[in-house]
């Protein structure tokens, strides 16, 4: 999937977000501390996302205050660099 469109990219960070938390799409505010974010929760996720998309992100930024939506920020940014025009 690294050459995922915007959907794709947020669709699979998402699906991500809610696998590793093991929460429902009504928790997108929270932050993954909040959600019982953990160290090897935060290295799972960073690993799946690299995965599918080959977007690497510091397991750090996540505990961090981390929300959903400023990782789809940063995931877009960096895929969006990496699959440029």
């Amino acid at each position: 999937m690294r050459d995922a469109d915007p959907a794709d990219v947020d669709r699979h960070v998402t699906d991500i977000w809610n696998t590793v938390l093991a929460v429902g799409p009504g928790e997108a505010d929270a932050t993954f501390g909040e959600l019982g974010g953990t160290a090897l929760a935060a290295l799972r996720m960073a690993a799946q996302i690299e995965d599918r998309l080959g977007v690497a992100i510091a397991p750090v930024t996540l505990l961090h205050d981390g929300t959903l939506g400023a990782l789809l920020g940063r995931v877009r940014a960096e895929h969006a660099g990496r699959c440029g025009p």
